[in-house]
């Protein structure tokens, strides 16, 4: 996903206690014409709030296992991270991360509130068609997997893509590492072959006209499949 190509600041990897600011950055970059959640939260008057809650609960969850980054103490831009390799593949840390998802879901129940019980349930069935596990056909190989990226509307045009996304590649190709996303708006995908990501697969959404793109980031010397 993305919302909006450099580097002259580091990246600043976001604190717990601030996931909050972060998940309304996302929310704000996501809420008017992301083909997804557009689909999922048709109502406008709605779709914000709910976002919000929505990614607040997910980063939330995912972040053991991932960074969550940003390009200043403005957050002008704002990425979703996952790193394979904080994903233990033991039966263990397995029920962890159920337990976490489940844990998520639960505190995500305000969301009835605003689009009722059918509206969730509708909504986590299409998030679940739409997500990543395609990742499962990499095997074994190590990754990074761009899950979320938005720049707020005022920066958008000033490179911040390419200040988020240019880190990332050049720790792939140091560590001959894959880098992974997934998107459902076409107009990324120049955006993203531009940084030499490939479109690896593509899932349809039955009973609508959206698509997933699931694209792939292969340094010099990275084996993929």
């Amino acid at each position: 996903m993305i919302r909006g190509g450099t580097i002259c600041n580091p990246l600043i990897t976001i604190r717990r206690q601030d996931i909050p600011r972060a998940a309304d950055v996302l929310a704000q970059g996501f809420a008017k014409s992301d083909p997804l959640y557009r689909h999922i939260l048709p109502d406008e008057a709605t779709r914000l709030h709910v976002l919000k809650i929505f990614f607040h609960r997910y980063l939330e969850m995912l972040y053991p296992y991932s960074d969550v980054l940003t390009t200043s103490d403005h957050y002008e831009a704002v990425a979703l991270v996952f790193r394979s390799e904080r994903e233990a593949e033991t039966w263990f840390s397995k029920m962890k991360y159920r337990k976490q998802i489940v844990m998520a879901i639960l505190k995500s129940t305000p969301i009835c509130r605003m689009i009722g019980v059918r509206g969730f349930i509708r909504g986590l069935s299409i998030l679940n068609r739409m997500s990543s596990s395609w990742l499962s056909m990499l095997g074994d190989q190590e990754y990074m997997h761009l899950d979320m990226l938005v720049v707020q509307e005022p920066y958008r045009g000033q490179g911040y893509v390419s200040r988020i996304l240019k880190p990332l590649l050049a720790e792939c190709d140091e560590r001959n590492m894959l880098c992974t996303l997934e998107t459902q708006t076409p107009s990324n995908l120049p955006i993203y072959e531009h940084y030499r990501f490939r479109t690896l697969q593509v899932i349809p959404l039955q009973g609508s006209t959206l698509e997933q793109y699931c694209m792939i980031y292969s340094p010099p010397g990275a084996a993929s499949k």
